[in-house]
């Protein structure tokens, strides 16, 4: 596809890199030419310098031919003004960011009088994978799939865990629990892992099951944590903000710590039940006068990524039961995990993926279609739900081992009506159901690319 990219931030060099390795045709719009002229170089993009608003800038990068227009620049008016001139000039679809939560309750109206095909917000995506891991503190990451039916959950394997030195053939029958294990990184490297698999020390696993057995397994294997009561939070940018919310309709009490004033006021008036304090959050001081060593979690949500992983490794030494950090360069992320930091969440890596599921649901192959898409194992692992719109021949009705999928791709579960199934080879996939891949590559857009 012909996919024009505005802003060549963070987000939208995460998302032309990706998409420039699927092979589409990419042009990016930026004011800055040296940035654009290093992306450009890095990707093999075409690069055109200006205001992605400008209307001669967008018909430069072929705006009146493109299929795609995704608006990523950090003002929203930008982006959205970007969006509505692109599409009277011909560009099939747009995509917009928009991260002003007073914007939230006018996105509809957005999407529908500004001609936007869809819109994303960095910030809330990184807020609710927050809260899906306070919701369940067992697990270092948490994404659901199936409107919540089915859930994979990440976790590390403690040295002299239970599990250690087991194969996976030895942990399903040890544990009477449906799941199924499909995915672990060890030392940096991701597999997909076959039944003599043996888990050690210090990996990575992925784990998929059932919503109510996910709980089961954590359990089974001695790791459960009850769900979180209580959270400080250090920062009170707009993920904190989204968090709030979602934390004031789960019952779920907060204290922020906040060094800006004006800030601060904010919160207080929006969030009246919420303990908001105005101070510098990396002083020791005022983090134990917060009350951290009573704290059921602690969440780290500044904007400087340093900030965070430093007072995220304190709040360990203060045994807190569950500490999130919020991380938004990608090439720090393996560098935290390595210092012990295991719930890391990047609004970065959670864009891409959004922008990553829309793009192949406009080029999905007949009898399929992308329901969701989420970025797994930091990002070395893609998890995608199918549905399963037609029969596909060659593929339904036919049992998986016969199938034998391609190289490095998992059918890890199976949704049919009301059940939900964790496949064996004897199980085939069948007209309406959903199905979830794992895969180590990218570039999944439906059913027959898992052959």
């Amino acid at each position: 596809m012909n996919i024009i990219i505005v802003g060549c931030g963070t987000v939208g060099s995460s998302i032309c890199t990706q998409l420039a390795c699927e092979e589409h045709d990419i042009t990016i719009v930026d004011a800055d030419r040296d940035t654009l002229a290093e992306i450009a170089n890095n990707s093999d993009v075409f690069g055109v310098v200006g205001n992605g608003a400008d209307v001669s800038v967008l018909r430069k990068a072929g705006a009146e031919h493109a299929d795609l227009l995704i608006a990523v620049s950090p003002n929203d008016e930008l982006n959205i003004l970007c969006c509505a001139a692109a599409r009277k000039l011909g560009t099939k679809h747009t995509v917009a960011r928009v991260r002003n939560p007073e914007y939230a309750g006018l996105l509809q109206i957005l999407k529908d009088e500004m001609s936007l095909s869809f819109t994303i917000n960095p910030e809330l995506a990184a807020a609710k994978e927050i809260y899906r891991i306070l919701r369940f503190p067992s697990a270092a990451k948490i994404d659901t799939f199936c409107h919540g039916r089915v859930e994979l959950a990440q976790f590390t394997v403690a040295e002299g865990s239970p599990i250690c030195g087991q194969t996976l053939i030895d942990l399903r029958k040890k544990h009477s629990v449906t799941f199924l294990v499909c995915g672990v990184v060890r030392e940096g490297r991701a597999y997909i892992p076959s039944g003599d698999f043996c888990i050690a020390a210090g990996d990575s696993v992925c784990v998929t099951a059932p919503e109510k057995e996910i709980s089961k397994f954590f359990k089974s294997i001695g790791v459960y944590k009850n769900p979180v009561k209580n959270v400080l939070i250090v920062g009170g940018g707009r993920t904190a903000y989204y968090l709030l919310e979602m934390l004031r309709e789960g019952k779920i009490d907060a204290s922020v710590i906040e060094g800006d004033k004006a800030r601060c006021r904010e919160l207080v008036e929006d969030f009246k039940n919420c303990t908001v304090i105005n101070d510098n959050g990396t002083r020791q001081e005022t983090l134990l006068e917060a009350g951290i060593e009573k704290a059921d979690a602690f969440l780290a949500l500044s904007d400087v990524d340093e900030e965070n992983a430093i007072i995220s490794m304190y709040a360990k030494t203060q045994n807190v039961g569950k500490v999130v950090t919020l991380i938004s360069r990608m090439s720090y992320i393996d560098f935290f995990k390595n210092a012990g930091l295991d719930s890391i969440v990047s609004p970065r890596s959670s864009t891409t993926a959004q922008i990553l599921r829309y793009v192949r649901s406009m080029a999905a192959s007949h009898g399929s279609s992308i329901e969701s898409l989420h970025k797994i194992m930091d990002g070395r692992l893609e998890a995608v739900e199918l549905s399963v719109t037609d029969d596909i021949e060659g593929i339904t009705g036919i049992p998986l081992k016969t199938l034998r999928p391609r190289q490095g791709v998992l059918v890890a579960c199976i949704v049919r009506r009301n059940e939900v199934i964790i496949p064996s080879g004897d199980d085939a996939i069948e007209k309406d159901d959903r199905v979830i891949v794992v895969c180590a590559d990218s570039g999944i857009e439906g059913l027959r690319d898992i052959l």
